[in-house]
């Protein structure tokens, strides 16, 4: 078994004891109490690998990925994104990249973008299954998440359609934003495994997290901040997990889409993140 599958089952553990917290806490925006001493997981890295790949030499992206999985193990994961989701048909370019990235010890999740919750959920549900009849893939990314109370139960039900198919895989929400505890565990149960509670350009260091974020595992929280000023990325690291952020990528590109490229000191971030945290 890999690094990374041993990760996934305490990610999974991490999970179960958020939903112990709020179970305790309901959906109140006080900081739980934290338990004794403990130990967060490793802090990963999670990219929104949304470039092509049209190459497969030491400077393609994808290439960047994998040996920087290879060389930090259980560190290092990425978002599949051919077409706003798997598209319409297998393409062999990226079946051989996210095949040669998972063997490398990377973790793939699959894009599905949720259109905040106004999405039909059955063409959520659908493309759910076609992501897995063509990719290999190890758990999913829900872009654009509602953060309006009552879209809970959509996600729930999204949730539960991956766990149907892909028992204890990874999901992470993006909501980009401030949220709320409902949107990790409701009715009972685990809505998202992770949310994306920063997704923006501008200055990240002055950025807090909520409260209640703070009295929960990090594997429950990823920051994404792009358009990172030039050498502010170790910075910008440690303020994610300051701020309870167990997974965190930062960019210097920018909109209109600031993950079509890997930045120039992504291996140094990777290297750092691994040593730091």
């Amino acid at each position: 078994m890999r690094a990374l599958r041993l990760f996934s089952l305490l990610l999974a553990a991490t999970s179960l004891a958020t939903v112990a917290v709020l179970a305790q806490t309901g959906t109140s925006s006080a900081r739980p109490p934290l338990p004794g001493a403990h130990r967060e997981p490793p802090m990963c890295v999670l990219v929104p690998a949304y470039f092509y790949p049209a190459s497969t030499g030491p400077d393609a992206p994808w290439t960047r990925l994998r040996v920087a999985a290879a060389a930090h193990p259980g560190r290092v994961w990425a978002v599949g994104n051919p077409a706003s989701g798997p598209g319409i048909a297998v393409d062999p370019a990226y079946t051989a990249v996210f095949d040669a990235f998972r063997a490398s010890g990377g973790e793939l999740l699959a894009y599905v973008h949720t259109s905040y919750a106004a999405r039909p959920l059955a063409e959520v549900q659908a493309e759910i299954d076609t992501w897995l009849q063509m990719y290999a893939v190890d758990g999913f990314f829900l872009d654009e998440m509602s953060t309006t109370p009552g879209d809970e139960a959509y996600y729930l039900a999204v949730r539960n359609h991956v766990e149907t198919y892909l028992p204890g895989a990874p999901v992470v929400a993006n909501p980009g934003t401030s949220t709320s505890p409902s949107f990790l565990f409701a009715h009972g149960k685990s809505v998202a495994s992770s949310l994306c509670i920063y997704e923006q350009a501008g200055d990240f260091l002055a950025w807090s997290s909520d409260a209640w974020v703070g009295g929960l595992s990090a594997t429950s929280f990823y920051a994404l901040p792009h358009t990172t000023p030039p050498g502010s990325w170790p910075a910008y690291v440690d303020h994610a997990r300051a701020q309870g952020c167990g997974f965190f990528y930062c960019t210097d590109d920018a909109l209109p889409n600031p993950w079509d490229t890997l930045p120039p000191f992504f291996e140094s971030l990777v290297a750092y993140v691994d040593a730091a945290y």
